[in-house]
């Protein structure tokens, strides 16, 4: 665990509520992005990293961490926006749940979005079209900036399996799009 992320554990513990605001606003953010890519609306993202960051603050005296504070962060909200999906009432919810949305989270410029033209809606298509576990570990790496290890403690999986998921991942979305990529070459 990096010595900043040692220091705010290590202060939440002891209930110092600067360390814990430090902590919330590090990760806070890229959490939401990442909660985003299970439920059907930013302000649902936004409450269950909320969620989690409140138990944790609510159970600081007994929480004990051992490895990275980030790999815990996106496992916990990973499971808590899974346990929101299967809350759903119908299938057909927990996949509307499950489609990837930004809702305003998105931190992209109106110039990169316009040199990313049409492109984007079908990449993200793609994307979306992944086996869950393909998906996420590509996200997680790609996205969010995880390393293999901190994506399989995040995930539970070992790094091997993740470094087979996200090279999947990469050829599944090369076949989908190369049709998309040589009609926009033309």
């Amino acid at each position: 665990m990096q010595e900043r992320e040692r220091t705010w554990v290590d202060g939440v513990q002891d209930g110092d509520e600067e360390a814990f605001e430090r902590m919330f606003r590090a990760y806070y953010p890229r959490l939401c992005r990442f909660a985003a890519e299970y439920v059907d609306s930013a302000n649902r993202a936004r409450d269950l990293v909320q969620d989690v960051f409140l138990r944790i603050w609510e159970r600081r005296r007994e929480w004990t961490l051992r490895r990275s504070l980030k790999a815990y962060l996106y496992r916990a909200v990973r499971n808590r926006a899974l346990n929101e999906v299967r809350h759903q009432d119908t299938k057909h919810e927990a996949e509307a749940d499950l489609e990837y949305r930004t809702d305003g989270l998105d931190r992209r410029t109106a110039v990169d979005a316009v040199h990313a033209g049409g492109l984007s809606a079908e990449v993200e298509e793609a994307i979306r079209a992944l086996p869950e576990r393909r998906r996420v570990a590509f996200l997680l790496h790609r996205r969010h900036g995880l390393t293999y290890k901190e994506i399989a403690r995040a995930m539970g999986i070992t790094p091997k399996t993740v470094e087979n998921q996200i090279g999947r991942a990469l050829k599944a979305l090369r076949e989908e799009l190369a049709p998309v990529f040589s009609r926009e070459l033309k």
